[in-house]
C-alpha cells in the first residue's frame, strides 16, 4: 500500500449525526465551522478591527496564511524561528502592530515561550491569534492568552472541507455554504482514493489526483469564508480522536528509535511527550533531499515538504529560516498507518543512505 500523500473517505462507512462539538475542538472556545483554514482566517479578518492594519507572523509559515492578510490589505512583517521552530527576535519595544499570529509546529509546543513578549502585546492593544493547525490534538497546556484561535481540520484525516475559527465570544455563524464544485471534487476524489487502495488501479490515482488538484485551484482562487460541508461536520463529530492520537505517538516513537542516528539525515525532535500529538515526522535531509524524496516516492512513500518558500518571503531571509525550508522533509505517521508501515519508511531510507 502506498503511505502517505492525500486521505480517503469510505463511502459505504455511514455516520450517526451529532449536535456536540467534540472537546479536542470546543477547548478552544465558541467554535465555528469552515471550508478551510483560510477561510477562517478571512472570517476573523472581517471581525476585528485592529488599531492598525500591520500583522506580525512567522517566517516559517504556508503562503494560505499569508494570503488572507494580504487580501484584506495589511502590512505584514515577519518574526524568526530558530532550528526548532522556536520563535526568535521578536521586538516589542516601541513596536506599532494590529495582529500577532504564532503557532507551534508539527504537534510540538515550540511556542511555549512566548507569553511574556504576548502579554506586552497585549497590554498595547495588539490582537493574538494562533493558528493550532499542526497542534490539534495536542494537549498540553501553556499560559499564552489568545484572542482567537485558528485552524484547518483536513490537514489530520479525510473529509472534503473543514477549517475553524475559536473564541470566548461569540462568531458570526452564518455563512453561506461552499461552491458546490469544490466539495464535490473533494467528496469524489477522497472516495476515489480508496477505491485506489483497496484495487490499486491505476486509472483511479489518475482522476483522483487530478480532481484534489482542480479543487485547490478552486480554493487558491476564493478566500472568502463558508460553512463546512455537512459531510464534513458529521465526520469531525464521529472522530475517534483517542486511536488518532495513540497511533501517531507509537508511530512516531518508533520513527524516533530507528531514525535518530542515521548518517545524513537530522531528527528534529528528539523526544516526544506524553500530551503531544505529532503531525507528522519531520527530518532535515543534510544532502539531496529531492533525491531522497524522488527515491521514496519509487518505493510508494510520499513525503510533502511543509513547506514551499511563499513568494513574499523570496528576499533577504535569516540563515535559520533559510536552512528549513532548503532542507525540511515530513514523514507520515498518521492513524492510517502501523508498525509494519513504519519499518518500510524505515528500511528505504537506510537503504538510500
Amino acid at each position: 500500500m502506498e503511505i502517505g500523500s492525500e486521505f480517503w473517505i469510505d463511502k459505504n462507512h455511514i455516520y450517526k449525526e451529532k449536535s456536540e462539538i467534540p472537546h479536542w475542538l470546543n477547548k478552544f472556545g465558541n467554535v465555528v465551522f469552515t471550508s478551510s483554514g483560510r477561510g477562517a482566517i478571512s472570517l476573523f479578518l472581517d471581525q476585528v478591527n485592529p488599531k492598525t492594519k500591520k500583522a506580525l507572523l512567522p517566517s516559517y509559515i504556508c503562503d494560505s496564511v499569508i494570503l488572507p492578510f494580504e487580501k484584506a490589505g495589511y502590512e505584514i512583517s515577519y518574526y524568526d524561528v530558530d532550528d526548532y521552530f522556536r520563535p526568535v527576535n521578536i521586538n516589542t519595544d516601541n513596536i506599532e502592530l494590529g495582529i500577532f499570529i504564532h503557532m507551534g509546529y508539527f504537534g510540538f509546543p515550540t511556542n511555549k515561550e512566548l507569553s511574556d513578549i504576548i502579554s506586552k502585546l497585549r497590554a498595547n492593544s495588539v490582537i493574538i491569534i494562533e493558528d493550532v493547525t499542526h497542534t490539534l490534538f495536542s494537549s498540553y497546556k501553556n499560559d499564552i492568552c489568545n484572542d482567537f484561535v485558528v485552524g484547518s481540520i483536513r490537514k489530520w484525516f479525510g473529509i472534503p472541507s473543514g477549517g475553524f475559527l475559536a473564541s470566548r465570544g461569540t462568531n458570526n455563524n452564518k455563512l453561506p455554504y461552499p461552491p458546490n464544485q469544490f466539495v464535490d471534487l473533494r467528496v469524489s476524489s477522497l472516495q476515489q482514493k480508496f477505491e485506489y487502495i483497496k484495487t490499486l488501479d491505476k486509472s483511479l490515482k489518475q482522476d483522483y489526483l487530478k480532481g484534489f488538484g482542480k479543487a485547490e485551484e478552486l480554493l487558491d482562487k476564493d478566500f472568502s469564508s463558508y460553512r463546512i460541508d455537512k459531510m464534513s461536520e458529521i465526520i469531525i463529530k464521529n472522530l475517534d480522536a483517542i486511536k488518532l492520537k495513540r497511533t501517531r505517538r507509537l508511530n512516531y516513537e518508533f520513527l524516533l528509535r530507528n531514525l535518530n542516528n542515521i548518517r545524513e539525515v537530522e531528527v528534529i525532535f528528539k523526544s516526544i511527550d506524553y500530551d503531544v500529538t505529532p503531525l507528522f515526522f519531520p527530518i532535515y535531509v543534510n544532502r539531496d533531499r529531492n533525491k531522497l524524496r524522488s527515491y521514496l516516492i519509487s518505493k510508494g512513500i510520499y513525503c510533502p515538504v511543509h513547506w514551499p518558500i511563499p513568494n513574499q518571503l523570496e528576499g533577504p531571509m535569516n540563515k535559520t529560516t533559510k536552512k528549513i525550508y532548503d532542507t525540511i522533509l515530513s514523514i507520515p505517521c498518521d492513524q492510517r498507518y502501523g508498525i509494519d508501515d513504519m519499518k518500510r519508511i524505515i528500511e528505504a531510507i537506510k537503504e538510500f543512505v
